[in-house]
């Protein structure tokens, strides 16, 4: 059952959260709008205590009307849960559970689908009002499509940046641990500059071929909003980026609650 604060206000603030393999985005949503976002790593659990309780306090009267959590990590989801209960004494919304997605989605046994997924599309299509490429930048990279609808149609996934460079030098017996770069030149003169152009130019290379795949398929070029922790550093070398947006999955979050307001006529 979902349980809100009585009486229901819309105008008040609620708490956001996405829950990523890699780290945890934690924001306030007010007025449509995302306040004071953080990212904190996701096996820190006392981080995420201190961060919340913070955000708690920050609003008014320090009672959010709710906490709204979207998750790709069943265990970590279910300790972030029970810190909430503790701090707040009520139970956090669960995107994809106790409220409903977002947006539709149409394809192939919709409830497999990342719910960050759905969240950033249904964030990008509130944007733009229109169909659109949603690319993610993160632990691993998405590369999802929303039609004209406003509905989750589709996508790709992809290894993200230090995804694919911790998979070289562990499977490998002599490339070595590198960061990811963009080397000046588009070709490797060493073997770490080769491992760097391979993977972030590789990248940049295959999410463009998939949007580009996307648009033949349409006939017509989907606008390409970009999100995800990666976001800055590939923007400058992905000139097909039409939007780069900031924490758009937690604005999803958000847009998942209020439109359950509005579907209950709150």
């Amino acid at each position: 059952m979902i349980r809100f604060r009585d009486p229901i206000d819309p105008n008040d603030s609620v708490i956001v959260i996405d829950i990523g393999n890699t780290s945890i985005g934690l924001a306030t949503w007010h007025a449509e709008s995302i306040r004071t976002p953080l990212s904190i790593p996701t096996r820190d659990a006392e981080a995420f205590a201190r961060a919340y309780a913070a955000h708690v306090e920050s609003v008014p009267r320090a009672k959010p009307a709710a906490t709204v959590i979207a998750s790709v990590v069943p265990a970590v989801l279910q300790r972030v849960r029970e810190q909430i209960a503790d701090l707040v004494s009520r139970e956090a919304l669960v995107v994809g559970d106790s409220l409903p997605l977002p947006m539709d989605v149409t394809v192939e046994n919709p409830d497999t689908v990342g719910v960050d997924r759905v969240c950033a599309a249904a964030a990008a299509f509130e944007r733009i009002q229109t169909s659109c490429t949603v690319v993610d930048f993160g632990t691993a990279v998405t590369v999802d499509l929303v039609d004209a609808d406003g509905a989750f149609a589709g996508g790709a996934i992809l290894p993200g940046l230090k995804l694919q460079l911790r998979a070289l030098h562990e499977f490998t017996a002599a490339l070595p641990e590198v960061e990811p770069c963009f080397p000046n030149r588009p070709f490797g003169r060493n073997t770490v500059e080769a491992m760097q152009t391979g993977v972030c130019r590789g990248l940049a290379g295959a999410v463009r071929a998939l949007v580009e795949a996307y648009a033949t398929s349409l006939n017509r070029w989907p606008q390409v909003v970009a999100t995800g922790g990666d976001l800055e550093f590939m923007a400058a070398h992905c000139d097909f980026i039409d939007t780069p947006v900031r924490h758009l999955t937690l604005r999803g979050v958000g847009l998942a609650y209020s439109h359950h307001l509005t579907s209950k006529g709150a």
